[in-house]
């Protein structure tokens, strides 16, 4: 019978091996894919945690990709995690200069997987501490942080996160507002920048505080293998130190309050659930953040054609079609003999109209940027001009009606039973 030590620890490796899939380093069940990464926390427990073979891989991980790795924050989460992190972490450093002993793997990371931002940001910001904000920002884009709320997650102290934000500020990524004696910051358009990064994770968890709950766990295991006699001390001590950090993993349960013998064996039990949650966390849909709500306008102009535009939940409109239309072109006026056909006009923005909520639909299944060209559907353009002409023939010119995301999924969803693809 396996006992809690030996319990605990298949779990936290368990945890390792999903966590270094995503980075490309081990075939294993990948159960992270819709959670952000933090990678100097994953070394850090990598080096105290990990079986020789994943050690070894994850060296030579190290060695190919160190220019993502920042020693800084390595240092930084190893010194948080305490002695044993930091002496851990001290000879796995040792390990990775002894590269010339070592098969070199090419084990480069998709930085297309949702999981991966953090390595995405550093791809354009560099391993930066502009980096680390900006992907706790967007952690929760509708929501305004301060510097000193982020030192922990971030790894980088107050003074150089502060400088960090006002750079953000100052290129207009983030908007600044002074709030009591502090000031906080806030992203400026959140869709638009989670595109350009091709599609955020579901949820971006905090991995240093979860680390430590893990190695505290991991060092209750330990004191107790052969110390029964003190285990309700060692257990209320432990629990004690679980509590200072569980407040920061949403969705975490308290570990139970430790008296006497029968509650340092819930706390066990509750111990081992806990590492066991973190190594098969799989976000199913269901558990995903609620999608922001996404707006479209359409607009009958008053000079004669149409211009969509959508807008996302915490960010301004922005223009998404405009219809090819000659009374917007003085020089074509004169050629014009036929009627102009403002169903079709109207029908070229609603096409882009739907093409950008198809769109979104790929996006959030893939967690990553779907090209315009990749969204293939022959029913599109009769869906549109159908669409035009149930819903915007009546507008008079100068007039705009808008349509939720909802609203539009439901409507296609229902029209596409009356049109057969034919590609």
């Amino acid at each position: 019978m396996t006992n809690f030590s030996e319990e605990v620890a298949a779990f936290a490796r368990d945890l390792l091996r999903s966590m270094w899939a995503e980075l490309g380093v081990v075939d294993a069940p990948r159960r992270h894919d819709w959670q952000a990464i933090d990678l100097e926390p994953l070394i850090v427990l990598t080096a105290m945690v990990a079986d020789s073979r994943l050690r070894e891989r994850t060296l030579s991980w190290c060695e190919v990709n160190s220019r993502y790795v920042s020693l800084p924050r390595l240092n930084r989460f190893a010194s948080m995690l305490g002695q044993a992190a930091a002496q851990s972490c001290k000879t796995y450093a040792a390990a990775l200069k002894k590269s010339s002993r070592r098969v070199r793997l090419n084990v480069a990371p998709d930085l297309r997987r949702p999981s991966l931002i953090q390595l995405r940001l550093r791809e354009l910001l560099g391993v930066s501490a502009r980096a680390e904000a900006l992907r706790l920002l967007l952690a929760d884009p509708l929501e305004s942080r301060s510097a000193s709320a982020m030192v922990g997650p971030a790894g980088y102290g107050k003074a150089g996160l502060a400088r960090a934000l006002n750079m953000l500020t100052s290129a207009g990524i983030t908007t600044a507002r002074t709030e009591g004696t502090g000031v906080r910051y806030r992203l400026n358009r959140p869709s638009e920048l989670a595109q350009a990064l091709s599609g955020l994770p579901a949820r971006f968890p905090d991995w240093p505080a979860t680390f430590r709950v893990v190695v505290e766990i991991l060092e209750y295991a330990r004191q107790t293998a052969d110390k029964a006699a003190s285990r309700i001390q060692i257990a209320m001590a432990a629990a004690d130190q679980i509590r200072a950090e569980i407040a920061r993993i949403p969705g975490a349960s308290w570990p139970p309050l430790v008296t006497d013998e029968a509650s340092a064996a819930a706390f066990e039990r509750w111990a081992s659930s806990f590492v066991a949650d973190q190594a098969r966390a799989q976000t199913t849909q269901a558990a995903r953040p609620k999608k922001r709500e996404v707006i479209y306008t359409v607009h009958r102009l008053l000079l004669g054609g149409w211009i969509a535009t959508v807008r996302e939940e915490g960010d301004q409109p922005r223009p998404l079609a405009l219809s090819d239309d000659p009374e917007l072109r003085p020089e074509r006026r004169a050629k014009r003999r036929l009627k102009l056909d403002e169903i079709g006009a109207a029908a070229e923005v609603v096409e882009s109209v739907l093409y950008d909520l198809r769109t979104r639909e790929l996006q959030r299944q893939r967690g990553s940027v779907v090209p315009r060209e990749a969204v293939s559907d022959s029913r599109l353009p009769a869906m549109s001009r159908e669409f035009a002409s149930e819903l915007l023939r009546p507008m008079h010119k100068g007039q705009a009606a808008t349509f939720t995301e909802e609203f539009l999924e439901s409507w296609t969803a229902h029209s596409r039973t009356g049109f057969s693809a034919t590609a």
